[in-house]
């Protein structure tokens, strides 16, 4: 899993740092290699509020999962050949995130499996975050940047 995000983020951190010059942001993108699809899928619509736009498989090979919402877009995998995670740290990504306009209102919409959710205030950054593991424990981070 490590490998494969981390050459998908160094793919796109040039485009994004380029593209921030021409013009605003628009949102974020990330991808997932998880163990069970449909269970990550249906995890991924009911805590973060998407939608599945696709699905495309190739039996033995892949099976893949593209959701979307206001300002995201996820792709799951699910690849049978992918190895385990080792115990302890790994190189490559830690956590995975988005930034929303009011962490209040997106806390209190999370489902009940997920709730209550332990927002916490980074004081020397500014922000609020709160911190969701999904089915196959990676973590996803919530913030809001705070108004100076």
């Amino acid at each position: 899993m490590t490998m494969r995000l981390l050459i998908i983020l160094a793919l796109l951190f040039p485009l994004a740092a380029h593209s921030a010059e021409e013009s605003e942001i628009q949102g974020s993108y990330f991808a997932v290699i998880v163990s069970d699809i449909d269970g990550s899928s249906s995890w991924y619509q009911a805590v973060l509020g998407l939608e599945e736009l696709s699905r495309s498989k190739e039996e033995g090979r892949f099976e893949i999962v593209n959701l979307i919402g206001p300002g995201i877009f996820v792709e799951l995998l699910q690849l049978p050949r992918a190895g385990e995670r080792p115990g302890g740290q790994t190189k490559g990504p830690f956590k995975v995130g988005l930034l929303v306009q009011d962490i209040e209102k997106f806390a209190a919409m999370l489902p009940a499996a997920v709730s209550p959710a332990n927002i916490v205030f980074d004081q020397t950054n500014n922000l609020l975050f709160l911190q969701l593991r999904d089915p196959d424990d990676n973590m996803v981070q919530v913030m809001q940047i705070l108004e100076e």
